[in-house]
């Protein structure tokens, strides 16, 4: 069961993945419940599109713990990560590290229709380059990433336009289009967690 902010996110997502292929992302401070949030996201893409979907994160330590969240909503997936020992793509959901991807691209075909970011304030030329890769084989690619940072100094935001739809100016050649929702620590204080 969901924290009505985590559902808010998820809802956020969802509505934006069923309009645009601009790859969009969500603030949701530490402590907040990303991985969750990520689950949800996940098992919903593949059950409403049919297609897999790829949860990448930068170590092999979030790897663990999103993979055992997602476990824990009742369904199972796969990992994908040279640091775990596993490289299986077989499940519907697959939790991988990028530069694993990156050396097997060829695995990451037009059966997968989105890819989810977590730690996305640190998107990497190798995870744009996994991005560019699936989106040559499916156009339709859908990107979602969270982070609890949005702001990168000397960079500015990681995405071009707010939760108003307001273009922000301080954002230097963004990756994400549009900051979909914002789940700041001090909301989370003030709901008591």
């Amino acid at each position: 069961m969901l924290r009505d902010y985590q559902q808010t996110a998820c809802d956020a997502a969802i509505d934006w993945v069923r309009k645009s292929v601009e790859p969009a992302c969500l603030e949701l401070a530490t402590g907040a419940g990303k991985s969750h949030v990520l689950a949800y996201i996940a098992n919903w893409l593949y059950e409403n599109s049919g297609k897999k979907t790829l949860v990448l994160q930068p170590t092999v330590e979030l790897l663990a713990q999103n993979h055992e969240k997602y476990l824990a909503t009742g369904n199972d997936a796969s990992m994908f990560s040279a640091s775990s020992g596993r490289r299986s793509v077989r499940r519907n959901v697959v939790y991988a590290t990028p530069q694993t991807v990156a050396n097997h691209l060829g695995r990451f075909d037009d059966r997968f229709g989105a890819v989810l970011i977590d730690e996305a304030h640190g998107v990497t030329p190798t995870v744009k380059r996994i991005i560019d890769s699936m989106r040559e084989k499916n156009p339709n690619l859908r990107v979602i990433g969270c982070t609890a940072t949005p702001y990168r100094t000397g960079e500015g935001y990681i995405y071009q336009y707010d939760t108003e739809g307001q273009f922000v100016d301080e954002a230097n050649d963004p990756f994400f289009n549009t900051l979909l929702c914002s789940v700041r620590t001090r909301e989370l204080i003030n709901k008591g967690y």
